[in-house]
């Protein structure tokens, strides 16, 4: 009579195994969370550098388009404008990057003619230089990176550049 019979034992035996199988699933999440949190805030981050180096580049051709079809004849004026097309991208401060505007002839070393000819054209460079900085300091892993972008467009009008 001191025996157990199998019908008895059946349901503890159940109730074990679903208190394992609960324990081990409770393992296996706190094992995968960081990893999960990991590579979404890395994804995060990566879009993130994405968009902004895509910001850098309209901004260094929007400023580019302005210096040369001349509706912008000042150096501050395609500055801005070169900022306004960065401000655009959520996330972005404009103010923090660098932006450099040059007009050259062909060979980059000569100043242009105003007005330029057909014969001796002049071309608008302008450069934007911008340093991303991740949301986490990651372990490992570079923090920053300076996106460099240079748009070369040859003017319609005008040859100096005012400051």
């Amino acid at each position: 009579m001191g025996r157990c019979s199998p019908a008895r034992s059946a349901p503890l035996s159940a109730r074990r195994r679903l208190a394992e199988a609960s324990g081990q699933s409770l393992l296996e999440l706190a094992l995968t969370l960081p990893l999960l949190v990991f590579g979404l805030v890395g994804g995060a981050d990566l879009a993130r550098a994405y968009a902004l180096q895509l910001a850098v580049q309209n901004g260094a051709r929007a400023g580019a388009e302005a210096a040369a079809i001349g509706k912008y004849p000042t150096q501050s004026q395609i500055t801005n404008r070169a900022r306004d097309e960065m401000n655009r991208t959520p996330g972005m401060d404009a103010t923090a990057a660098t932006v450099t505007v040059t007009l050259k002839q062909l060979d980059g070393l000569a100043d242009c003619f105003d007005p330029p000819t057909p014969t001796i054209p002049c071309y608008a460079s302008v450069r934007v230089q911008y340093t991303f900085r991740t949301v986490t300091p990651w372990p490992l892993v570079p923090n920053t990176a300076t996106f460099d972008r240079q748009t070369t467009m040859r003017t319609i009008t005008g040859g100096a550049l005012q400051p």
